[in-house]
This record gives C-alpha cells, sequence and structure tokens, in this order.
C-alpha cells in the first residue's frame, strides 16, 4: 500500500465531506435522514464504486459496498457518517473512509477474498437527532421494533417513522434485516481523547468499549417566593438536586477508569427570586467494569432517596440508557498489533472510553477497533482534527488484518 497516496486521498475525501454540513462555518452538523446525509451517501457511492464494490443503501439507512467472495458470509469494516450537532469532520467519517481506502487496496492487490467483504457507513450511531443512537447496529441485531421508529422524535416531533419513510425506506419493514452472516466486524475511528497523543503513538488498539448507564433525573419541589419563604419550609428542588448532584463525580474519581457526568441541567421556573419548583438532570456513568457502574448509579438512587425523605420532595429516575462494557475479539487485537509490529508502527492498547458501532456488533461477532490519535484530545466540535498519515497507517493495518481474515486460512 503506498501511504503517501492513500493519506493524499483520505485528505481529499474527507475535505469534501466536511461541506455536507447544516452549519457552514460551524462545524459539521449532518444528522440522520436529512439534505446532507443524502449528498454525503451520493458522495460515497461515488468512490466506493470507484473502489470497485456494488452498493446498496439498506433499510436503516447505511450504505453498504459489497465486494462477494466465494461465500456469503461477510467481514464487515466501517464506521458511521452522521454527526452530532456542530461537529468535527473526523469523527465517524474517516473511518468510513479508511474502510474504502481498504477496499481500494485489496482490488488494486488483485485479491480474490474467500469470505465476502463488505465497506459500512452506518446510520445514526450519535442518536444527535431523535436520541436513539448506533441504529444502524441495532436494526441489525433485531433490536428495533416499528413502535421504536414511532416514539422517537427530533426537535420538531419527526418521528424515526416519519423520516424514514421521507428518505425513501421502508419502516414497517425495520424488523426484517437482522444479519446473521457477519463474519467479522472492524472499525477505524478518531480516539476522541488526549491518550495516544500524549503517549506519542501512532495507532490505539482498544481491548474494551465501556459500559454506559444515563438516566433522566426530576425532582419535583415547589415554587414558592424567595423572600418570604422560611429555609425551614422550603421544598427547593435545586437545592435536593445539587446536593446528590455534587457527589457524582467524587464518586466516580474513587473507581479506577470510571468517569461520570451531568451534563444536562434544567431548572423551573429558572426565575431569580421564585425557589425552583421542578429539576431535571441527566447522570452519565461510563467504566469498563459492569459491577462498578452499577455501584455508582445504586449510591446515586440511594442518595435520592435519603434526600426525598428528608426533604419531604418527589424524585423520579427514568432509565435512558444501558449499554454493558464489551470487550474486544482477542484475535483480532493480537493480528493489529502483529501487523503494527510488522510495518513499525508505534501503537498501545486503551479502552474506548465513547459508545461506538463496534460495541452493538461485538456482542454477536468477533469485533476490533483501530483508534488513531485526536490533536488536543478534541472532538465533537469543530477543531476536532486527526493526522492524515496516521490514518493511512490504521488504513494499512486494517488491510493486513482484513486480508487474513477474508481468506480461508
Amino acid at each position: 500500500m503506498d501511504l503517501q497516496a492513500t493519506a493524499a486521498r483520505i485528505r481529499q475525501a474527507l475535505d469534501t465531506l466536511r461541506n455536507f454540513t447544516a452549519t457552514p462555518g460551524k462545524g459539521v452538523t449532518r444528522l440522520p435522514y436529512t439534505t446532507e446525509a443524502k449528498q454525503a451517501c451520493s458522495f460515497l457511492r461515488e468512490i466506493i464504486e470507484d473502489a470497485g464494490l456494488q452498493v446498496r443503501l439498506d433499510n436503516s439507512g447505511a450504505l453498504i459496498g459489497r465486494l462477494e467472495g466465494v461465500v456469503s458470509e461477510t467481514v464487515m469494516i466501517g464506521s458511521h457518517f452522521d454527526s452530532v450537532k456542530n461537529g468535527g469532520a473526523f469523527d465517524g467519517i474517516a473511518g468510513v473512509v479508511c474502510a474504502i481506502e481498504v477496499a481500494r487496496a485489496l482490488a488494486e492487490d488483485k485479491v480474490q477474498p474467500y469470505y465476502s467483504l463488505e465497506v459500512i457507513a452506518t446510520n445514526d450511531e450519535e442518536g444527535a437527532r431523535f436520541h436513539a443512537g448506533l441504529f444502524t447496529g441495532k436494526v441489525m441485531a433485531g433490536q428495533i421494533s416499528v413502535a421504536d421508529l414511532q416514539a422517537h422524535t427530533d426537535e420538531n416531533g419527526i418521528s424515526i417513522y416519519q423520516a424514514m419513510e421521507a428518505f425513501g425506506l421502508h419502516p414497517d419493514e425495520i424488523q426484517n434485516h437482522v444479519r446473521n452472516d457477519i463474519k467479522a466486524f472492524m472499525e477505524i475511528h478518531i480516539e476522541q481523547g488526549p491518550v495516544l497523543e500524549a503517549e506519542e503513538k501512532q495507532i490505539g488498539i482498544v481491548d474494551v468499549i465501556v459500559g454506559i448507564k444515563r438516566a433522566l433525573i426530576t425532582v419535583h419541589g415547589r415554587a414558592d417566593h424567595s423572600g418570604t419563604m422560611p429555609m425551614h419550609m422550603r421544598k427547593d428542588a435545586l437545592e435536593l438536586a445539587t446536593k446528590a448532584i455534587s457527589k457524582i463525580s467524587d464518586r466516580a474519581r474513587n473507581y479506577p477508569g470510571s468517569v461520570a457526568t451531568v451534563g444536562f441541567l434544567q431548572v423551573e421556573p429558572n426565575v431569580m427570586n421564585i425557589i425552583p419548583q421542578k429539576v431535571s438532570f441527566t447522570v452519565d456513568i461510563r467504566g469498563t467494569d459492569e459491577e462498578v457502574i452499577k455501584e455508582q448509579y445504586a449510591a446515586l438512587e440511594t442518595d435520592l432517596q435519603h434526600l426525598s425523605d428528608t426533604m419531604d420532595m418527589k424524585v423520579n429516575a427514568e432509565d435512558l440508557l444501558w449499554e454493558k462494557p464489551v470487550a474486544m475479539d482477542e484475535y483480532l487485537r493480537n493480528s493489529i498489533e502483529l501487523a503494527c509490529d510488522n510495518h513499525g508502527f508505534t501503537y498501545m492498547h486503551l479502552p474506548s472510553g465513547a459508545g461506538h458501532d463496534a460495541q452493538i456488533f461485538a456482542e454477536r461477532f468477533p469485533t476490533a477497533m483501530i483508534f488513531v490519535p485526536s490533536e488536543n484530545g478534541r472532538s465533537h466540535c469543530p477543531e476536532e482534527y486527526s493526522n492524515v498519515e496516521d490514518l493511512a497507517a490504521a488504513t494499512q493495518v486494517m488491510y493486513d488484518v482484513v486480508a487474513q481474515a477474508l481468506s480461508n486460512k
């Protein structure tokens, strides 16, 4: 593989794809089933076909290029093409472009695959529009129902079901697209954190994708005048919430490898001289150990129950997400390590602190992830950047592993 030429094609493709955004000049906003998604799919179709693959749009809205092997059992490589709002030009989409380059190199080297190969640009991994996420993988696993499509809506009240119909897909058939033919899945992705850059490594070999527990906590107090209501008679929803929130981060610090975040806080009526009557906040707890995540959330529940009883207020907790930690395949990890050694690329093993398509796939078949450094650890922002030479190195590594996986050895 000519790494210099590969890097140049990756740069050119990413420079084009960054233009398919709803927020020009303010980062990449490419949400599912939008005009920008159609534009990206159209461009990706062109370069996937140019790499020698047959292309189709599946019923989740994912774009798939296929190289038929001797048997239909499939090695799948790729990542997602959607983005967060005002995000970067590398998250997800860089992995799609690298996967296309792997397929291109296989064709140029006239590799005759025993197993079939698919390059996939998955859809709605981020969950930025409908607050669902990891959508294509869940469709392929049979985890999405028509009722789910109708229940999740965007900020304008448009459901996934309606958006799919407008995109030319068939939401009523969503449960007819389970994939049982996939032999393995591999994904190149930017790290989205500072570790590889700090350690001066070109390649990250992901050992495990963290588990994620998310919940929406709502505290119901009572609105009263801030000057006339004595302190001992108040039902201040914000006071209760902040007492619980103040323990969340410190608790996570007691568990190595864990992180916890309160990223959303809403106060009602949010008026300076009125005691808050209702407060909603989210908690996001992540870690590589399932029991550690559960312990932290249970401690939060205990805090909330104690505060509810003591302060005479009602507290509700709504589960938003529970994804268990998922280990990557040991054989594939060893193969990635061997490829790095063969090419002289520096590398290290690390966990993924973010969720990815790979975590859904890994529950069903062998899965691996390759990380490349993120400059200053930045991601989900316009400043997001990864070096195309590092992406080309990751492409070479994936090429070696995929070429071996496609053979009947």
